[in-house]
This record gives structure tokens, C-alpha cells and sequence, in this order.
């Protein structure tokens, strides 16, 4: 079957942007998605990458700029600097892990929630108690998500992933990678749906 494979972080407004959009164009052409929450803080520094208020001045100026460009053009309600960006816990995306491990068939709509709770409605995502309650409207099981999300077989799931990331190249999120080809941003999901297209008609 042919696969997608998704470097993400629920830190990252640009992984938000694309997410549902991605989810969207696999089931369209009816493709296989590999979701991988991945530690940016440990790609960055063997890829070059640097966090956002480490970035030159110019580049950050930019990025609000685009960011307010492309929420626009998406109609979506997204703020450039929410009130408690950036997410310095690990625990959301050892959540997403954990809710796909655990095969509870939400790990990518909890994703998507996180990443709303951050970028759209301003809640302190690492928070435990805003993590529960997200779970809860989700019915999902928080106290043993969150167990499992804490521990060592979880930790060891999200370091495999962001190994696995740096082997493929991946450098910057979200990133998306068919075969050989990768795609870095959601500005690429055009590229990504000519791609299936070429795919699934051979």
C-alpha cells in the first residue's frame, strides 16, 4: 500500500495548518498515513534548525507575516503568538503517541485538538488539566493515556521516531515523505497530491 510517512510537532502552527489537510488528502486518494510526533529539539541542532526566538529578527518578522497570510487563506482562526507558545513540555506529543500506540483510532483527531487548544484558543497545552480535558471531549481514557504517555516505553517510542526522522533527512515541521521524495511544510501539499495522483494511476 502506499504510504505517507508525517514528521510532526503540536508546537508547530505550520504542522496545524496542514494537518487536517493531509488527513484529507489520504483519504482521497485512499493512501496509508504514518503520523510521527518527533522531538525538534534534538533535529534542529544535527540539521541546523534553531527555535523560533533564536531565529534572526528578520526571519521572525517574516514568519508572523506568513503565518497571518496563509490562517487567512485557509480560514482558520489561528493566532501567530498565542499566549503560551512555545510549548516547552514533551507530554503533548508523548500524549499522541500514546493514543496511537494504545490503537485507540484518535491519536490523530487528539493531534488535531492539541494543536487547536494551542494555536486557536490559547490554553496552556502543558498543562495536565487542559491535556485531560481535551481527552475527556474525546472520550477518551485520560488517566491511562496519560500513564502510558509518562512512561519509559513511551519515551523510548518518541526517541525511535525522532531517530528515525533525522535518518530521512527531516529537518523542519511538518514534513512529509512518499518513497524518496521529501516534502517539507504545508505549503508542499500541492506537490503531495500530484504526487498520489502520478501513484495511483500507474
Amino acid at each position: 500500500m502506499i504510504k505517507v510517512d508525517y514528521f510532526m510537532s503540536h508546537g508547530s502552527p505550520w504542522t496545524f495548518l496542514g494537518h487536517n489537510r493531509i488527513n484529507n488528502i489520504v483519504k482521497q486518494f485512499n493512501v496509508q498515513l504514518n503520523m510521527y510526533p518527533v522531538n525538534y529539539g534534538e533535529i534542529f541542532p544535527v540539521s541546523g534548525g534553531l527555535p523560533v526566538f533564536k531565529r534572526p529578527l528578520q526571519r521572525q518578522k517574516i514568519r508572523l507575516q506568513e503565518l497571518k497570510r496563509w490562517a487567512q487563506f485557509l480560514k482558520i482562526n489561528l493566532t501567530p503568538e498565542p499566549k503560551f507558545f512555545p510549548s516547552k513540555s514533551l507530554l503533548p506529543s508523548l500524549l499522541i503517541i500514546a493514543a496511537k500506540i494504545m490503537k485507540t483510532n484518535k491519536d490523530f483527531e487528539l493531534a488535531s485538538n492539541i494543536m487547536n487548544a494551542l494555536w486557536v484558543e490559547e490554553l496552556h497545552v502543558d498543562d495536565e488539566n487542559t491535556l485531560k480535558n481535551i481527552m475527556n471531549k474525546l472520550e477518551l481514557d485520560s488517566e491511562v493515556l496519560l500513564s502510558f504517555a509518562k512512561s519509559q516505553e513511551c519515551e523510548n517510542i518518541f526517541k525511535e521516531y525522532t531517530k528515525i526522522a533525522i535518518e530521512k533527512n527531516v529537518f523542519g515541521a511538518p514534513t512529509y515523505i512518499i518513497e524518496d521524495q521529501v516534502y517539507w511544510g504545508q505549503d508542499r501539499l500541492d506537490f503531495i497530491e500530484r504526487h498520489l495522483l502520478k501513484l495511483t494511476k500507474s
